[in-house]
């Protein structure tokens, strides 16, 4: 039976690939093995959503290429989006993502001494077989590829256009995957926020008939959500996210606080765009967590814009936000543009930093005493504590003995910058 070994990297949708594959893989008689040195056939699902993971990957392959090449395959983003540099360091097989499917196929072949690369369509990746690493967390993917084309990003090359995945095969998975004891779904794409357009429908529309049809206790947690679509399905989605089976947590990811930085990007809205989504959030779901995410030094970002994206956190509080300092991705656009030093990006990511880390501790604090219930959804082996997450997606670190998969009653009792520690009550 030969053994295969899958190394993953990057994002939800990411993780998904690998647990596909692992899934028809096994189905196919294969096994999956933990250990790399057991491996006759050993995957690496690569990111290259920045530049910094990016050379690590490429570091990576230059390891593994050395004693794995001719059992070696790249799958994720890289083997399209950077085709002519990962071929220069590899003679590894390839796969791309929207070729998940096939992998059964390219292991096959693989294992025969030939020489794959897989680029064509696959099967849509719902419904199928899978391996879960967290038993009790179904990462369901709804849609491939994005309706959007920001300046700096490498993804839409990798991952192509919007193809959204029909409702009732998404359904059917997460009813499937409810009957077999998951608790926590999460719906993932490269932007949440654009599903159903392609088809004729609507993320709220998705929401409402989940909700509506998957019966029992469980929570839906919803993947990014650009502004630039957030804006056209505002009232339906606030709505949708009053379900009791949603988790008031609303990744959605602002850039800059400049709009001559958002048109540059290519972002398709204002500040003020952005300000009025989260206020109309909150208006209605005034406890919802608010994620955004922020780039430091894109190209020609002046004192004033740094300064704005300043301001912009101060006034939107989010509880947390992820923190990039730009870099150059060729082929992109922005790539094009006039670049800030790296000793400017450095300085301002470190100011920004320090805000961030502020107001997370002073939204983290307003959560003190709150009693309620949380499903208990991840170990963390290394610190010997169980994590739980309340109806607004706050990780609680709890050090009682406990069940990956119940609902307990905690207290919360103490607040840090990574999170909130709690108590069974």
């Amino acid at each position: 039976m030969p053994m295969v070994y899958i190394e993953t990297y990057g994002c939800a949708a990411n993780q998904s690939d690998s647990e596909i594959m692992a899934g028809l893989l096994a189905r196919a008689g294969f096994q999956i093995v933990s250990n790399i040195e057991d491996a006759d056939i050993v995957i690496l699902n690569t990111c290259v959503v920045k530049r910094a993971t990016e050379n690590r990957m490429y570091e990576r392959i230059k390891e593994l290429n050395k004693k794995y090449s001719e059992r070696l395959i790249i799958a994720g983003c890289m083997p399209v989006s950077e085709y002519e540099r990962v071929k220069e360091i590899t003679s590894a097989s390839l796969i791309g993502p929207r070729s998940v499917s096939k992998i059964v196929g390219v292991v096959s072949k693989v294992i025969q001494g030939k020489h794959i690369e897989e680029f064509d369509e696959g099967e849509d990746k719902i419904c199928l077989t899978k391996i879960s690493k967290n038993k009790i967390i179904d990462i369901v993917q709804i849609a491939e590829g994005c309706a959007s084309a920001c300046s700096f990003c490498l993804t839409k090359y990798a991952r192509g256009n919007l193809h959204s995945y029909p409702i009732e095969k998404i359904v059917k998975e997460i009813s499937e995957a409810k009957a077999a004891g998951f608790k926590e779904f999460w719906l993932t794409a490269q932007d949440c926020g654009c599903y159903g357009f392609d088809i004729d429908s609507s993320l709220p529309e998705l929401i409402n008939k989940i909700t509506k049809e998957v019966k029992g206790k469980y929570l839906l947690r919803l993947g990014m959500i650009n502004p630039k679509h957030a804006k056209k399905i505002l009232p339906e989605l606030i709505e949708c996210y009053k379900n009791e089976h949603v988790f008031k947590f609303l990744h959605i990811p602002v850039q800059s606080g400049s709009d001559r930085i958002l048109k540059l990007m290519l972002r398709g809205y204002s500040v003020e765009d952005f300000v009025n989504i989260i206020s109309e959030f909150r208006k209605e779901i005034p406890d919802i967590t608010i994620w955004t995410d922020i780039i430091v030094g894109f190209p020609t970002e002046t004192e004033d814009d740094f300064k704005a994206s300043l301001k912009l956190l101060e006034e939107i509080q989010p509880d947390f936000t992820n923190i990039s300092g730009y870099s150059l991705m060729p082929g992109t656009k922005a790539a094009t543009l006039p670049q800030l030093s790296t000793e400017i990006k450095k300085e301002r990511t470190r100011k920004i930093s320090e805000v961030v880390e502020r107001i997370i501790m002073e939204k983290n604090k307003r959560w003190l005493g709150w009693t309620g219930e949380v499903l208990i959804d991840e170990y963390n082996y290394n610190k010997g504590n169980f994590i739980g997450r309340n109806y607004a997606y706050k990780p609680i670190i709890l050090k009682e003995r406990l069940r990956i998969g119940e609902f307990v009653k905690v207290k919360i009792t103490d607040a840090k910058k990574t999170g909130l520690i709690g108590s069974i009550t």
